[in-house]
């Protein structure tokens, strides 16, 4: 090849058809490298959705290309904070798509709205109230209102994931088959026996002898009836009472079905 120019077999010019600009209707241009940046992303996504997890096998399956090819889009999923890793072959959602998640779920005026009712609940029963939302595999803070009234109490970062033993991941677990998410593999830490008193009751009760920490909680529906954020109670274990007629439980039975009925008419809150 002569003054360094790239060429076929046959010294002809070769064309770059995988990288350069590619016209689009509205005048920009658009990398097509880039379109396949994000088209792969996405189907990573929607296979861990599918799946809880993904590794370097399933994601280089999933694309069609080789384990170093799909490395790379792994690593940098994790440096990005899409994908975080579960043990050291295996990937799931990373704290980037909880935030989105619950940004999402702003839009529909959960978060805003349940921030008042989970004061009030907050004060009146001197604990701490979260609200979590669903990541497709455990539930994620979406918003906390901590108790400060006693010495010792329950602090809770917005952002955590919590774990299938909490009583939010079996409140979410119990009612899968109506709620707004998708379901990935694994399960909440629950027999059905427990699923079934839950989905009876609306309530779930935990109590963690290592950590001394307690909750109650229940699920928050939209208009159309999809569970889309679970509301807790989390506290000392020895302030937080057991079953499905204690005060904190009606407490949060009456806040979720307060902040359901504020997402149909949001004017109400307002008007408080």
């Amino acid at each position: 090849m002569r003054d360094g120019a790239r060429g076929d077999e046959e010294g002809k010019p070769m064309a770059n058809t995988s990288r350069g600009p590619r016209p689009v209707a509205d005048g920009l241009e658009i990398a097509s490298g880039d379109i396949q940046v994000v088209s792969r992303v996405v189907q990573l996504l929607r296979l861990l959705a599918s799946n809880g997890t993904i590794d370097l096998v399933s994601a280089a399956e999933e694309l069609g290309v080789g384990k170093s090819t799909a490395h790379r889009y792994l690593a940098s999923m994790e440096n990005h904070s899409l994908l975080q890793r579960r043990d050291r072959n295996r990937y799931e959602f990373g704290v980037l798509l909880a935030e989105l998640g619950t940004m999402a779920l702003s839009r529909l005026g959960v978060t805003d709205l349940a921030g008042p009712v989970m004061e009030e609940i907050s004060v009146r029963m001197r604990q701490t109230v979260v609200l979590s939302v669903w990541n497709g595999q455990s539930p994620v803070v979406a918003r906390v209102h901590e108790d400060s009234s006693r010495t010792a109490h329950v602090s809770i970062k917005v952002g955590s994931r919590l774990g299938p033993s909490t009583a939010q991941a079996v409140v979410f677990w119990a009612f899968r088959g109506e709620s707004l998410y998708r379901f990935g593999a694994g399960a909440a830490d629950a027999t059905e026996e427990e699923l079934a008193e839950v989905r009876r009751t609306g309530i779930s009760f935990r109590a963690s002898r290592t950590e001394g920490v307690s909750a109650v909680a229940t699920p928050v529906r939209d208009p159309a009836g999809r569970v889309v954020a679970t509301l807790a109670i989390v506290g000392i274990a020895q302030f937080v009472p057991e079953g499905s007629d204690s005060p904190m439980a009606r407490a949060l039975l009456a806040g979720a079905e307060t902040i359901s009925r504020r997402l149909s008419n949001p004017l109400e809150g307002a008007a408080d």
